[in-house]
């Protein structure tokens, strides 16, 4: 299976190229790489081969000195080059299965940064999976920069690196050979490095070190049988049948997988309950590893800050921290060669010299990513308190500024819990069937005493059955746009349900679309499900069992799809809304029978009962604002905070006209805030004359970009 390159595969690939028409083994590679690296730093290059006990070739200068030339049109320093030039090239699936994703050079750039000021003369480092160095190699190139006549010492004798392949390690050194023609300190170097597995090595429990960096491996410890296939050399899709399965062969791995898995779970007590990943065993590893004032900077994905399963590690961290940050950056600069929405996090840990010196506040920041560089963001300061008294599992909310964190703050602070409380707000929420465990009992539409199965697509806010089944299957299965009531693509027969399934399926309830992102569109996306349909496992659906009036589902529906919980939930997502994440975002502390609440129900239950004319006429939106603006005032908010939230939704109107002087439409933005204008500071002003200028132009504000086609059929 292929994959898309990353930036600095694409710097490379020049060099990258030469280096594979010229090398017939990886062996002959690093040779080729070690001797440009001896060219670098003007050694020996027979010599060094000699005292590694290499084979001695014959690399031609200009065979060097074109590689050279490559890696300076690269822009990427000529050690960071060797680095990546060096690393074992790895298929999807041995990737996925090592939970390997190679440092690009700009993150190394930025460890080496975050690191310069702790680096002392005698400063030990270490990285407990090193792979071909590239982190090392850039806090060696820092401590060259401040102490150049005490380099050559400090490497013999204080930098460490440890990784489960020799190969990669010979990388490593090559790289550093780039920085000294000393072979005897390169050779001393070699001494304190060791091919192993550094988390379950007793021997380097008795080292300490003042500096470790890292990119340790990111991945569960446990094995599907997609996975194994898929490692196996077979190319699969989810979804497919299993044919031809060796049984005896996956069993026989997963029980070893499984047995590596218990030993970690039992020399790593902060991986709880969780299913063992390899970056929290790493991070607990690498934190009793270092030195009372040492510090770490360490990358690893964001589920770090908001997964429920790291809760017991964060508490850890905060608890042994004298000064900590956490830098969250995702992957639209293709530092890796998967999807562009990852999000993953350097830890910047300092250690406590007293464990009473307890930390009251930590920083948070979003660095940008140039071609060349990543520079840290604006820091926000959280206090630990106060963040535990709205999120006790202490989940960190991505803002942006100060301003987003009180506004996050503000909106916790005036709300109220709901869902697993023992009052009119518990949810009863469950998913009615799995689209693929229960795919068996799926048939067509041909069948009596069957029932459609909706789909996350078929579900947008307010609205039902939005898309209509067209032909195929899968991932090449057609869909079309329509105003509500579209055709499902598989039917579930009742004679499979359970009584309490069939049960739920006669009732009115809420459902939403828990495939979400940041940066979609709208990401909350929840609408009322009518009785006679089942829900896939992508459209969970919700009842208030303590409810007697009905009406709590349409507050519900009308909460959640406003632009204030949809800010919120932005703020804890990544590309699943679940449960957990749900619940934690609270309902604002109004009544349900007050009078804010019974117009928010009043105005929901109008916009549930739309047809075509939900995409034809200013009335949806003129509806959809008001609510907007009750569940502001709702959460305590005012024009200026809605004004704020309405920053986070630039994907809107994208196919609205727009006003003559400008580039691009934002109606919807102008109809919400001229409401806010009225309404909370009672006279219009300049988003009352934005929006007349817009509706001049025929812009229909809350028109989904992929829904637009329905405003010029009339809706159908």
């Amino acid at each position: 299976m292929s994959r898309p390159q990353t930036h600095e595969q694409r710097l490379l690939y020049k060099a990258d190229q030469y280096l594979s028409c010229l090398a017939r083994t990886h062996e002959e590679r690093l040779e080729i790489l070690e001797a440009v690296a001896a060219s670098q730093s003007h050694c020996d290059i027979i010599e060094y081969w000699k005292a590694f006990d290499f084979s001695c070739v014959n690399v031609d200068a200009s065979v060097v000195n074109n590689l050279l030339q490559y890696i300076e049109e690269s822009g990427i320093p000529v050690s960071m080059a060797i680095s990546s030039l060096a690393r074992e090239p790895l298929s999807v699936e041995e990737q996925k299965k090592n939970g390997v994703f190679y440092t690009d050079f700009r993150l190394a750039k930025f460890i080496a940064d975050d690191c310069r000021d702790k680096i002392s003369e005698e400063s030990a480092v270490a990285d407990f999976a090193a792979g071909t160095g590239i982190l090392i190699v850039g806090i060696a190139e820092e401590y060259k920069k401040k102490f150049p006549q005490l380099f050559n010492t400090w490497i013999a004798h204080k930098l460490y690196a440890f990784d489960l392949s020799a190969i990669a390690l010979r990388g490593a050194t090559a790289a550093l050979l780039s920085l000294t023609n000393n072979i005897d300190a390169l050779k001393t170097m070699r001494l304190n490095w060791k091919t192993t597995d550094s988390l379950l090595d007793d021997d380097i429990s008795n080292l300490k070190f003042d500096i470790i960096v890292g990119n340790p491996p990111w991945g569960k410890i446990k094995l599907s049988r997609h996975d194994f296939l898929t490692q196996n050399g077979e190319q699969r899709v989810y979804g497919a049948e299993y044919e031809n399965f060796d049984h005896s062969d996956y069993e026989k791995t997963k029980e070893s997988l499984s047995q590596y898995s218990k030993l970690i779970k039992q020399k790593y007590n902060l991986l709880g309950n969780a299913e063992p990943d390899m970056y929290m065993a790493f991070l607990q590893r690498v934190t009793e590893s270092v030195v009372q004032g040492g510090h770490i900077s360490y990358l690893v994905p964001a589920g770090l800050i908001r997964s429920q399963g790291t809760q017991v590690l964060r508490r850890y961290l905060l608890s042994n921290a004298n000064r900590i940050e956490f830098d969250l950056l995702d992957n639209q600069a293709n530092y890796f060669a998967i999807d562009t929405r990852f999000k993953f996090v350097l830890l910047s840990f300092d250690k406590n010299e007293h464990m009473r010196d307890l930390l009251k506040e930590f920083l948070f920041s979003m660095p940008t990513a140039t071609s060349e560089n990543v520079t840290k963001g604006s820091p926000v300061c959280f206090n630990i308190a106060q963040l535990e008294a709205v999120r006790p599992d202490l989940t960190i909310p991505e803002v942006g500024s100060e301003e987003e964190k009180n506004l996050f703050f503000k909106v916790c602070e005036n709300g109220q819990s709901w869902g697993q409380v023992d009052n009119v707000w518990f949810a009863d929420i469950s998913r009615e069937v799995d689209m693929t465990n229960n795919r068996k009992h799926f048939v067509d539409s041909s069948q009596s005493n069957a029932i459609p199965v909706v789909e996350g697509r078929m579900v947008q806010q307010h609205r039902f059955g939005t898309k209509t089944y067209i032909s195929g299957s899968g991932r090449s299965a057609k869909w079309a746009p329509c105003s509500s009531g579209g055709k499902s693509q598989f039917y579930y027969p009742l004679g499979k349900m359970s009584d309490a399934l069939f049960k739920r399926t006669c009732t009115t309830r809420a459902g939403y679309c828990d495939i979400a992102g940041q940066t979609n569109e709208r990401a909350m996306m929840s609408a009322v499900i009518p009785p006679n349909v089942v829900c896939g496992n992508k459209v969970p659906t919700l009842l208030f069992p303590n409810d007697a009036s009905g009406d709590l589902i349409y507050l519900w529906i009308g909460i959640t799809n406003s632009f204030v919980f949809d800010w919120m939930i932005r703020r804890i997502i990544s590309t699943t809304v679940n449960y957990f994440l749900l619940f934690s975002i609270p309902m604002p502390a109004i009544s349900v029978d007050s009078d804010l609440a019974k117009k928010i129900v009043q105005k929901t239950k109008q916009l549930s009962v739309m047809n075509g004319d939900y995409y034809t006429s200013n009335r949806m939106a003129e509806l959809r604002s008001d609510i907007d603006v009750y569940v502001a005032e709702a959460y305590g908010l005012g024009t200026k905070d809605v004004e704020l939230i309405m920053k986070d939704f630039p994907l809107l109107d994208r196919k609205q006209s727009h006003i003559s002087t400008e580039k691009r439409s934002t109606v919807t933005r102008d109809l919400v805030l001229s409401k806010c204008e009225l309404h909370f500071d009672g006279q219009p002003g300049n988003y009352n004359t934005r929006y007349e200028k817009a509706k001049a132009k025929n812009a229909l504000a809350y028109i989904p970009t992929e829904m637009t086609e329905l405003s010029t059929k009339g809706g159908v």
